[in-house]
């Protein structure tokens, strides 16, 4: 779906959130000829809107936001009339956006990703072994899926970007990583299901074992995608976070215990568990936590993620030493620069004693012959 085929956008709602921090939600409503739907969208992300779109195209968007916070000494940010101003600003400025005559603005995909636009491929219906605008054959087929491995380390690579970024605070760069992030994930997913179409097709040319491998293939770069997905929208996540749901030793079995004693443990031993003492002694940090990352998984599951985030976090070492690397040349850059312009100027120092000592000299000889 195109931004050519909006053919309204309005603001119909808001709503004032207590947790976790007092804020205002604004359901946008977009509408096409052939649907509508919402999106609950905060100032804030209409700030990461408007300068994205500034970054994206170096020129101020077509309108500007209502400042965050009013200039009341009666009225708080969440009065009903201040919000009511807003609110029809907001919806003003997505109008100026989408009925521009430049149609940079609206069919950047910030713009898109913002109203939640969707997006289907077409229906792409071809003759047999022509699907896709591709001949397919068991070794293109395989060309394609090395092409989609690529997608996915790319989409890997700026989520570690967007990260490193975010904690060097440079938000502008954190957000273009995002975004980038977010249209690279789309693009992996339509290439995905045209490797899988395309392998409709190639299956009477490969034998029953390599069709369910490739199938597996493809199902294993869904899944990948689809956690780079959750990844990058739960946002940035710093080490804390990304360590804090991997770590711990049991996980949760049919009996729904969490311990770190193994069943059957001490306790069981000696009989009476209610004779069982609490363990005394020094407990580093708070006791693991289940998320929503980990919950799923069982003992190898979670052994696997962490080793993901321990080498994602290799990664992110490596992009921040090279960011480090490039920071230190330019600080060498310049300080050879300061020592060229140095030189310079105690040159021209030289110079002018060398001037002034002539014209003192001239000035002698001159009053010598009057």
């Amino acid at each position: 779906m195109a931004s050519g085929d909006i053919q309204n956008i309005a603001i119909t709602s808001t709503q004032t959130i207590p947790q976790p921090k007092p804020h205002t939600t604004y359901t946008i409503q977009i509408s096409t000829p052939i649907r509508t739907w919402t999106v609950d969208r905060r100032y804030n992300d209409f700030v990461s809107l408007h300068d994205e779109l500034k970054s994206s195209t170096s020129k101020e968007p077509p309108a500007s936001l209502p400042p965050k916070h009013p200039w009341s000494l009666t009225r708080s940010a969440y009065d009903d009339k201040i919000i009511r101003e807003r609110r029809v600003l907001l919806e003003t400025y997505l109008r100026a956006i989408l009925t521009h005559k430049n149609p940079v603005w609206r069919t950047s995909y910030t713009f898109l990703d913002f109203l939640a636009v969707p997006q289907h491929t077409a229906n792409r219906k071809g003759s047999s072994g022509d699907t896709d605008g591709i001949h397919w054959t068991p070794a293109n087929w395989l060309a394609e899926h090395g092409k989609v491995e690529g997608s996915i380390r790319a989409i890997r690579s700026e989520l570690l970007k967007r990260d490193a970024l975010a904690s060097m605070g440079d938000a502008a760069g954190s957000r273009g990583s995002s975004v980038a992030a977010k249209k690279l994930i789309r693009e992996a997913g339509e290439k995905i299901d045209m490797l899988a179409r395309g392998l409709e097709v190639i299956g009477s040319a490969v034998g029953d074992g390599e069709r369910k491998r490739r199938g597996e293939m493809v199902e294993s770069l869904r899944n990948e995608r689809a956690d780079l997905g959750r990844m990058a929208e739960a946002g940035v996540r710093t080490s804390r976070e990304v360590m804090g749901g991997s770590s711990g030793f049991s996980r949760t079995s049919g009996s729904g215990t969490t311990s770190g004693v193994m069943p059957g443990g001490s306790a069981s031993l000696w009989g009476n568990g209610n004779s069982a003492q609490p363990a005394t002694g020094r407990v580093f940090g708070k006791k693991p936590e289940e998320t929503d990352e980990t919950r799923p998984l069982d003992d190898r599951g979670v052994l696997q993620l962490q080793q993901t985030k321990m080498e994602g976090q290799d990664d992110q070492l490596k992009e921040l030493s090279k960011i480090l690397q490039r920071q230190r040349g330019m600080g060498e850059e310049i300080h050879r620069e300061i020592g060229e312009q140095t030189a310079m100027l105690e040159d021209i120092e030289h110079g002018v004693d060398k001037v002034g000592g002539k014209m003192a000299r001239a000035k002698r000889n001159m009053n010598k012959l009057g």
